[in-house]
């Protein structure tokens, strides 16, 4: 089985750390540009085209590698991976990865990713968002409006994005496949529509845990803007 931890840096968007507990049969890929100035230790950088991106915001460069890693590995760098550990480049690894999966991903599972620890729906969220600038409000008062016209309820169980264990499924190929195309349309922040596309297309079966489960394998950074 190959197996690999993504992350992602464009425009030195994160402070990323060393690879501090490598696991023996993983490979660790950091996803970047040339204006990264040293590669923590145990990563390895790879620099994409400017060809493969449709946007030239560092935000939207991240997510588009975040939520394409099997089609992009496999298109891009030719590797295919049946098992990949994605995380955000604000989370170090400190644990055994082949644990860490086989505590939480079961064999019939396509994925694993972290409950939010204080927002209960996307509009809450996209609300928050507006409060701290982190988009134009335009664009996500845009994005708001189309999921309640989509008819997108604010009960779904709601979940973040930094972490996530993904199966290489014929459910995260539909993902892949439909991710940029809505996402390319509304806001750059990716949490919002990777919960929406969830809901929309009910593909993928995951498994939503807490994030005080995961510290024995990654550092989890607290976003500033995180509720307490």
């Amino acid at each position: 089985m190959r197996k690999a931890v993504i992350t992602y840096n464009y425009g030195n968007y994160d402070s990323l750390e060393p690879v501090f507990w490598k696991t023996e049969g993983w490979e660790y890929l950091l996803f970047s540009d040339s204006e990264m100035d040293k590669v923590p230790e145990g990563w390895k950088l790879i620099i994409l085209p400017d060809e493969y991106f449709h946007s030239l915001d560092p935000k939207r460069r991240s997510n588009q590698v975040k939520y394409s890693p099997f089609s992009t590995c496999k298109e891009r760098i030719d590797e295919e991976y049946d098992m990949v550990v994605v995380i955000d480049a604000n989370i170090s690894v400190n644990g055994d990865m082949n644990d860490f999966v086989d505590t939480y991903c079961m064999s019939s599972m396509d994925g694993v990713f972290l409950t939010h620890p204080s927002l209960e729906s996307v509009y809450e969220d996209i609300d928050l968002c507006a409060e701290l600038e982190k988009d134009e409000t335009d664009i996500l008062l845009k994005t708001y409006q189309h999921f309640k016209e989509q008819g997108y309820p604010e009960e779904v169980k709601y979940f973040q994005t930094g972490v996530s264990i993904r199966r290489n499924t014929s459910a995260w190929r539909v993902i892949e496949y439909w991710f940029y195309k809505e996402y390319e349309k509304f806001t750059k922040r990716d949490q919002p529509m990777m919960n929406f596309l969830r809901w929309k297309y009910d593909v993928l079966d995951l498994n939503l845990i807490d994030v005080t489960h995961i510290h024995e394998y990654l550092k989890y950074e607290t976003h500033y803007f995180e509720k307490e």
